[in-house]
């Protein structure tokens, strides 16, 4: 279904950049909290790799739905805040299985240390988000 032009006109309002620097913002702190996070249960609770990065996850994505609908995103109010929660759990965890399966070949097969792979999977799926999440989330 493409978008009418008053929404494609109400997804280009939700991008600027000044959303664009505070998104990256919430990002870094989240990838800060994420490398830190899954660093302590894998170093120091001796956890697995995997189990560590899907509960650290979990508790970004909680904060990352808070600081971009306030912060980022706050003219998006087409839809109700429980519509946009719905819609950024869905794209949020599209992009978390995309990104873990990334994560999970990158450090299985090709050998990659974890904090490499950690980042270089975060980065490419935040980049792709910005522009879904003006879209499709939080107008």
């Amino acid at each position: 279904m493409t978008p009418t032009r008053p929404e494609r006109a109400k997804a280009a309002a939700n991008r600027s950049w000044g959303g664009w620097l505070k998104f990256i913002a919430i990002g870094l702190s989240g990838y800060g909290v994420l490398t830190a996070g899954v660093a302590a249960l894998v170093e120091l609770a001796h956890w697995g790799e995997r189990p560590a990065y899907l509960v650290v996850i979990c508790l970004v994505m909680c904060g990352n739905f808070y600081a971009n609908r306030h912060f980022v995103y706050p003219q998006g109010t087409q839809r109700t805040k429980r519509s946009q929660a719905a819609r950024f759990v869905f794209f949020a965890l599209l992009f978390r299985v995309l990104e873990y399966l990334g994560y999970a070949a990158l450090i299985g097969p090709v050998e990659m240390h974890y904090i490499i792979a950690l980042t270089l999977t975060s980065s490419i799926g935040y980049l792709i988000k910005y522009f879904v999440f003006s879209i499709w989330v939080f107008r």
